[in-house]
């Protein structure tokens, strides 16, 4: 399926049993779902798939060489969203932590809820930050948010 210059791809994560749809072109990302059941049958290998299957096989991958869209996204949520970009692989920070490296140490809350608007899960991400109390929400579901987690070897 061509939307503009991207593409969607599609491939099983076995260790986490969902599917993911990307939808990007050799170099910008637009977005990451996952899926319970195929979503369709697009397959065009883009770069981003393969290294989205090697993340999902447990391998450290960085996603940082990807552009990503944040079109339609308010500055504010652009701020988070390249600021959660930072944080590495099998590395956890707090909400507030988040919202003082985005430059933005009083919104903590806005900073969760700019979480939530993230449509490119893992590419940016956001299930690596957790509340002090624990691991926080996130807009998959908690479970989805955990498994992530302990494949990067992170137990909350």
């Amino acid at each position: 399926m061509i939307m503009e210059k991207y593409v969607t791809d599609c491939f099983f994560a076995n260790k986490v049993k969902r599917w993911v749809a990307v939808e990007a072109d050799p170099v910008s990302v637009r977005s990451v779902k996952l899926f319970e059941q195929r979503p369709g049958d697009e397959s065009v290998n883009l770069p981003v798939t393969s290294d989205l299957q090697r993340y999902f096989m447990g391998d450290n991958v960085d996603f940082s060489s990807y552009d990503v869209d944040l079109l339609g996204f308010t500055p504010f949520q652009q701020e988070v969203l390249t600021a959660t970009r930072s944080v590495p692989w099998a590395t956890c920070i707090t909400y507030s932590q988040l919202a003082s490296i985005a430059g933005r140490p009083k919104a903590v809350r806005a900073v969760g809820n700019a979480l939530g608007s993230n449509r490119m899960p893992v590419i940016i991400p956001c299930h690596r930050i957790v509340s002090k109390h624990g691991p926080g929400g996130y807009s998959l579901g908690i479970g989805l948010k955990l498994e992530l987690l302990r494949l990067e070897s992170i137990e909350i």
